[in-house]
């Protein structure tokens, strides 16, 4: 008597169970989407700095949460919803903007990091490469950080010229006006640095909200890969390639190609400096100490920036020999899940 009704439940169309689990999902897209809206728009209500520079950080992470545990289609419609959200609530090109700057780009991330394939032979199963994740993160980072020449034209001058209004402004409107601050210098430095510091803003958000909702979805049991070894996080060569070549295009290339340069430097720097710094925690793994390096580094880097130099070297040096490999060549290997996942295809 009791598996009759199972039985007509496990006849009923496919149809019939795809569209409920599609309206089962349907308001949880909304919802998440609704919400990276309110992130982003309420981060800017609040002020670019502090409290209000961590929502828009955190805007995705709705939606990403959304992909990872309930699959692309929602991801998708969250993406979707953010943007139009955004459009009714700003303007239509604030909403534009937004999708295809933050959503989509978030969407796209996690719908690479849910795909598997299964070997043919072995019936093993492989997921999307961490390594090829960190390239996709560092391109969207890139043509987003480029995309804030839009409004100016892709000129410098004009750049450099709103870059000097707004630094007049702050500066007259504060406490500096008495300081014997250099206006002109400063100008110049804010508008040199300011792609990249987007840049390595973009990047570093981008990798910690997947992280973060990577792991509420792993927690909960929905996330439909296993949790990647963060030791063997690695990027394929031509990464580091991309960056060194950036990097000499910094110094030589004039105006706005020496920008764009600078923007890819930065953002294939910062994968980099994560590939070092996964480098730093795999080598430290047995060490009785290795609590105390980890604390001593991370402090280190937020005091003095300029060791996330030595960092990115590291993470370069990793990605074109392989270190970790070396070190673990005359070892037997487990396989770590990190590893096995950078092997799904070839880079």
């Amino acid at each position: 008597m009791a598996s009759r009704p199972a039985s007509n439940r496990h006849q009923r169309p496919n149809g019939q169970r795809d569209s409920k689990r599609m309206n089962h999902y349907l308001p949880i897209a909304i919802v998440a989407g609704f919400c990276t809206t309110l992130l982003n728009i309420s981060g800017y209500a609040g002020g670019i700095f502090g409290l209000g520079f961590l929502l828009v950080l955190a805007a995705p992470l709705p939606l990403m949460i959304a992909s990872l545990g309930w699959g692309n289609f929602a991801g998708l419609i969250a993406a979707l919803t953010s943007g139009v959200t955004t459009a009714l609530m700003i303007s239509p090109l604030a909403g534009l903007l937004f999708a295809l700057l933050t959503s989509l780009p978030a969407w796209w991330i996690c719908h690479l990091a849910s795909l598997s394939r299964v070997d043919e032979h072995t019936g093993e199963v492989f997921f999307y490469p961490l390594s090829r994740l960190l390239m996709w993160i560092a391109g969207f980072a890139a043509v987003a950080t480029l995309a804030m020449f839009v409004p100016f034209g892709f000129s410098l001058d004009t750049y450099m010229d709103a870059i000097s209004t707004l630094v007049k402004q702050i500066y007259d409107g504060g406490q500096f006006a008495d300081a014997g601050v250099d206006l002109d210098g400063l100008v110049q430095l804010v508008g040199r640095m300011a792609p990249t510091a987007s840049a390595l803003m973009l990047v570093f958000s981008m990798a910690t909200n997947l992280y973060i909702a990577g792991k509420v979805v792993h927690k909960s049991g929905r996330l439909a890969r296993p949790w990647p070894g963060l030791h063997w996080l690695t990027l394929p060569p031509v990464g580091a390639y991309i960056f060194l070549a950036a990097l000499i295009g910094l110094f030589v290339l004039p105006d706005l190609s020496g920008v764009l340069a600078q923007i890819v430097a930065s953002c294939f720097g910062a994968v980099l400096l994560l590939v070092g710094l996964s480098v730093i925690h795999n080598m430290t793994v047995g060490n009785p100490f290795r609590g105390g390096v980890l604390w001593v580094t991370y402090i280190l880097l937020i005091i003095l920036q300029w060791i996330s130099f030595f960092v990115v070297i590291l993470g370069t040096t990793e990605v074109l020999l392989d270190l970790r490999a070396r070190r673990l060549s005359s070892r037997s290997n487990d396989g770590p899940d990190g590893q096995n996942d950078d092997q799904s295809e070839p880079d």
